[in-house]
């Protein structure tokens, strides 16, 4: 018999952005101790053999959904930063 173990709970999306702004984002998730996921659909339709969507909008950001408040926070808290020193990653 296998067993199956929940390693997340319900997971909610908190950011649809380009690879390189998500991978930042995932870090300050990670820094403030909240797990994350990151799929790449650009990179996930390219090895399926066609291309779906764009670079600017081709990863998609998972928390769990106890950790979604907090995450938005931390995400609004980084563009807020990066409007007022006009220094965004991208």
């Amino acid at each position: 018999m296998i067993k199956i173990t929940k390693i997340m709970k319900d997971l909610v999306n908190v950011f649809v952005g380009s690879d390189i702004e998500a991978n930042y984002i995932a870090t300050l998730l990670t820094d403030n101790q909240i797990k994350c996921v990151a799929q790449n659909t650009l990179e996930g339709s390219l090895s399926a053999g066609w291309v779906s969507g764009s670079m600017y909008n081709s990863t998609i950001l998972r928390v769990e959904i106890d950790d979604a408040e907090k995450s938005m926070q931390i995400i609004e808290e980084y563009f807020n930063s990066a409007k007022e020193n006009d220094d965004s990653i991208i």
